[in-house]
């Protein structure tokens, strides 16, 4: 299948797009937490029509770093449920070295809040 010109220049105005807003929302140097995905995996022999949603709904937050070209980490955060459960940290394009330095002074605390976290129940 082939991609026309028109189809090409729509998604590039939606990446344009997207950086403009995520890049005013973080200013120079804020970071966007959210989690990495938005609730538990899909069901085996789930229904098609809800696994496309679940689906479109897993990448409008998996997306964002990616269309966008900003950098991405994702941390683990223990379990939840029986499920993983983990963050997402996003800063703004060419800020890798400056997130990568962020997770590392978070490392310790974090690890410290994960058996927390596994213990608590909401």
């Amino acid at each position: 299948m082939r991609t026309s010109s028109d189809n090409i220049d729509v998604c590039e105005s939606m990446r344009t797009e997207l950086r403009a807003a995520v890049t005013a929302l973080l200013g120079d140097s804020g970071i966007f937490v959210y989690p990495t995905v938005r609730g538990p995996p899909p069901k085996l022999k789930m229904d098609a029509a809800a696994f496309e949603v679940d689906m479109a709904n897993a990448f409008s937050l998996l997306a964002i770093a990616g269309v966008s070209g900003f950098c991405q980490v994702s941390i683990p955060l223990g379990m939840y449920d029986n499920l993983p459960v983990s963050v997402s940290l996003v800063a703004k394009h060419g800020l890798d070295g400056f997130l990568l330095n962020l997770v590392s002074t978070l490392q310790d605390t974090l690890k410290e809040g994960i058996p927390v976290a596994e213990r608590t129940s909401y």
